[in-house]
């Protein structure tokens, strides 16, 4: 089966003191390592999220894994010929264009115009702005502009989507309308997607499995993927996985019970 592979992954950041000096004295710094030995599998086409406190390096593995950064050291493994493509709270668009004509422009060379307009459609079918496909963002609101944001990114033909907390800027029933957006999406036009996220709950409602990262890059995973959607947050089952879950993170910070 096909997977992401991470492997020995170390990353570390160096900061440098901002007082003047003088006399050319050394500048104090500080280095602060974020993934120590970073070993974990993420399985193809399946939504693997990642939680645990702030400062753990869950956003830090999204951009290394994008090639946004280098890793100090370890490898990162993706299936042959595949590409990434990230979304985050704010996603990048294109702001003196039209809906249509960004997503157009996201997918992709090798189209002649009319088949990228053709393409675009598609998707700002898929994601629900239709109606507002002759707008530019400035005229969207942050659900709408989120919504385009997805659809670039799923224009873009990537088959690895990396989401970090891309619907935290919502109000909690345009996040909840995403949610299930994604995924509707999802089983529609499988992709493999790392998402992370602070919001428990949208972990249990999304994740076919729930990663936990330590501040030591240790993880512990929770497997949903036996439990149908859409699922129900008070049902015994995610009950229970939001109690064990909920541990763990406690755990990470020596605060288990």
């Amino acid at each position: 089966m096909e997977q992401i592979e991470i492997r020995g992954l170390r990353k570390a950041y160096t900061t440098h003191s901002t007082e003047i000096l003088i006399d050319h004295e050394a500048r104090p710094s500080r280095t602060r390592t974020v993934l120590r030995d970073l070993n974990v599998n993420f399985p193809a086409g399946r939504i693997s999220v990642l939680v645990g406190r702030s400062g753990c390096g869950k956003s830090t593995l999204l951009r290394l894994i994008n090639r946004e950064e280098e890793p100090d050291g370890g490898e990162i493994r993706l299936p042959a010929g595949w590409r990434s493509v990230l979304l985050g709270a704010n996603p990048y668009v294109i702001t003196w264009t039209s809906v249509l004509r960004n997503v157009a422009m996201a997918s992709g060379v090798g189209k002649t115009p009319e088949e990228r307009l053709e393409h675009a459609a598609d998707f700002v079918r898929l994601v629900g702005l239709e109606e507002f496909s002759d707008l530019t963002p400035d005229e969207l609101s942050t659900g709408m502009k989120q919504r385009l944001g997805l659809a670039r990114v799923l224009a873009s033909q990537a088959q690895l989507l990396l989401m970090d907390e891309p619907f935290a800027a919502l109000d909690f029933l345009t996040r909840a309308e995403l949610q299930a957006e994604l995924l509707h999406l999802q089983r529609r036009l499988p992709r493999t997607i790392l998402l992370v996220t602070h919001q428990l709950d949208e972990a249990l409602l999304l994740g076919d499995s729930v990663t936990v990262m330590h501040s030591d890059s240790s993880l512990r995973t929770f497997d949903l993927s036996g439990l149908p959607y859409p699922r129900d947050p008070e049902s015994d089952a995610l009950r229970r996985l939001r109690r064990e879950i909920t541990d763990e993170c406690r755990l990470c910070a020596g605060l288990r019970s």
